[in-house]
């Protein structure tokens, strides 16, 4: 074994002894015990007050197997919940606003969806000469919405698992969905404004058992 495989092989617990121990800090001196607001998105509530404590994230280059919504309903709940949740992290009194700020911008973006939307439409039907800022801020959204869309797309399927071919249909069919995704998406933002915040829908995720008679 080389003197340099012989460094990294040694290196390698103390690196991860200290990441762990670095998880756990974080964990205690956050908590996931964070009331109503930090619990609709409590992913997000606690990567905002990590953040706030001096914690940093990164992606790690690796795969996780999760099952999605099972029906179209389960699927706009989940979207409303997310909307919720990320709108009280953004209105959170404990995190600082400089910590939240791309957060903010992303969340209301998404939660001006519906005017985006509208704006499509309307400027079709009713072409009315805009200053050119709501011009920029009507594009900027829709950018936005749809550059996040892609992203996670992107992160969602691996050339490495699926190979370079499978990998560009999924992105190609993902695309071709947007029309879908954009009406589900005004359903759960708008249903998600004038719904309960602190409500939490419990996705179904469990296989059921055929019924046999």
């Amino acid at each position: 074994m080389s003197p340099e495989m012989t460094q990294m092989k040694g290196n390698v617990k103390p690196m991860l002894t200290h990441d762990f121990h670095k998880c756990l800090g974080a964990e205690k001196k956050v908590s996931f015990d964070n009331g109503m607001d930090g619990s609709v998105a409590e992913d997000c509530y606690f990567a905002m007050r990590a953040l706030d404590e001096g914690y940093s994230f990164t992606f790690i280059e690796g795969e996780m197997w999760e099952k999605s919504p099972f029906t179209l309903w389960d699927f706009v709940q989940q979207r409303k919940r997310w909307l919720q949740g990320i709108l009280l992290v953004v209105h959170s009194k404990t995190i600082p606003f400089r910590k939240k700020l791309l957060l903010a911008i992303s969340c209301y973006s998404w939660v001006t969806l519906p005017l985006s939307t509208s704006n499509i439409i309307l400027a079709a039907l009713c072409p009315i000469p805009c200053y050119p800022v709501i011009d920029f801020l009507c594009a900027f959204i829709g950018a936005v919405n749809i550059y996040m869309y892609i992203f996670g797309v992107v992160k969602s399927f691996t050339v490495y698992r699926f190979g370079l071919f499978r990998f560009l249909l999924c992105i190609g069919g993902a695309l071709l969905t947007i029309p879908l995704n954009i009406i589900i998406e005004n359903v759960a933002v708008i249903w998600g404004i004038i719904g309960k915040k602190h409500k939490f829908y419990v996705v179904n995720k469990n296989i059921r058992q055929p019924i046999t008679v």
